[in-house]
């Protein structure tokens, strides 16, 4: 086990799973109320006067049900229609229907054209929650990957050992800790050594029992003489 990845992508699992229930809540929490309601044409006539300080504003028919694809609506300025029908991908609450959303949408005043009262809503409230819900999403993904690595990683591979039997043949122990011990090779000749001490021989005696295998040496008369003679130089 990999530790180092096992804590990251445990920490990664538990704070994208924070992060994506707290942003899921408040996109759940969310819904028209008086604070977020921008434009209400039961309340402020069919001219919307727009300050640019939104990101994004959804559009919602006051009254429950409401046929969203025949309802008529238009919010033109300049000559532009800034509303984009839109009855699948937003949410009704009780006394609203979801109809669409107001896009490249600049500031200025827009005339409303529509068969029943709407309201304007300020949705930027809910843009962070929905990209930290999509982000969260993507980290827990990443800290589960990051989970399963670090618990699957780090095993030390089994060292295999081979060994070579007298008759030349491999074999593998069951043990893969295994050492064994091979003792070093030794010459089959045993070493001899001669001493070469300085010692007075009796001419015509050798100097050393012969064993087997070595050469007896002999002190001649002559090696005498010259031993003497150089003694006496």
């Amino acid at each position: 086990m990999n530790k180092g990845l096992t804590i990251t992508g445990g920490v990664f699992l538990f704070v994208s799973f924070l992060v994506t229930l707290v942003s899921m809540l408040s996109i759940l929490d969310y819904r028209p109320t008086n604070e977020n309601i921008l434009h209400d044409t039961s309340k402020d006539g069919m001219s919307f006067e727009y300050d640019g300080a939104s990101i994004a504003m959804e559009v919602y028919a006051k009254g429950n049900p409401v046929d969203c694809e025949n309802f008529n609506l238009t919010i033109t300025g300049n000559m532009v229609d800034v509303f984009l029908q839109d009855c699948y991908s937003g949410t009704d609450y009780p006394g609203y229907t979801y109809l669409g959303d107001l896009v490249e949408i600049a500031a200025g005043n827009y005339t409303i054209t529509a068969e029943g009262d709407i309201v304007i809503v300020d949705a930027s409230e809910i843009v962070g929650p929905a990209f930290g819900m999509c982000g969260g999403s993507v980290c827990c993904l990443l800290g589960i990957i990051l989970l399963i690595v670090g618990l699957v990683s780090g095993k030390k591979t089994p060292q295999v050992v081979l060994y070579q039997q007298p008759d030349g043949t491999m074999y593998q122990p069951n043990q893969t800790t295994v050492q064994q011990y091979v003792p070093p090779a030794y010459s089959s000749q045993p070493q001899q050594t001669q001493s070469t001490q300085n010692q007075v021989v009796q001419p015509g005696t050798p100097t050393q029992e012969p064993s087997q295998g070595v050469v007896p040496i002999y002190q001649t008369e002559f090696d005498g003489f010259s031993f003497e003679h150089k003694k006496e130089d």
